[in-house]
């Protein structure tokens, strides 16, 4: 459980962050240019960016916003009680979460790559293996769009 200190701090940086966001609204955005499964993905991952303000100067928190906000994994997670977008993926036991076995597979993979690319540890196969063997074109691309995000800081 999150102190109520860490959560206001997000809040108080989501403010922040839309304000900013009210200042360059008539101007291009390089998040305009991603691919996003759908329009609520978009809106979603704009208000999680919002959220962790962080990801600002942070891809690896920009790309696990990016994927949080898919809206089966979004429906499934309460991002307040989060300190790194991609803590969900464990319980507290420190094995998989229930909401992380709530997905379809082929969404799981996405997730457990994205953890994989910030570190987590698990007992599986790689989960990049698993993907590249079963995801679909729309799946890949999140995972494209997602690696571009992380890997931004290098163009």
């Amino acid at each position: 459980m999150r102190r109520t200190y860490d959560k206001e701090t997000n809040i108080n940086e989501m403010f922040d962050y839309l304000e900013d966001q009210i200042k360059r609204s008539g101007e291009a955005q390089p998040e305009d240019r991603y691919f996003y499964q759908n329009h609520d993905h978009k809106e979603m991952y704009l208000s999680i960016k919002g959220y962790f303000a962080e990801s600002e100067s942070n891809a690896e928190v920009d790309a696990a916003c990016y994927l949080i906000a898919l809206p089966e994994i979004y429906k499934q997670i309460n991002i307040f009680e989060l300190t790194f977008p991609m803590d969900w993926i464990r319980g507290e036991d420190g094995r998989l979460s229930q909401p992380f076995k709530n997905l379809r597979p082929h969404i799981q993979y996405l997730a457990l790559a994205a953890a994989e690319a910030s570190g987590f540890k698990f007992n599986t196969p790689p989960a990049l293996s698993l993907g590249l063997e079963y995801w679909n074109l729309e799946q890949m691309r999140v995972f494209w769009q997602f690696t571009a995000i992380r890997r931004k800081n290098a163009m």
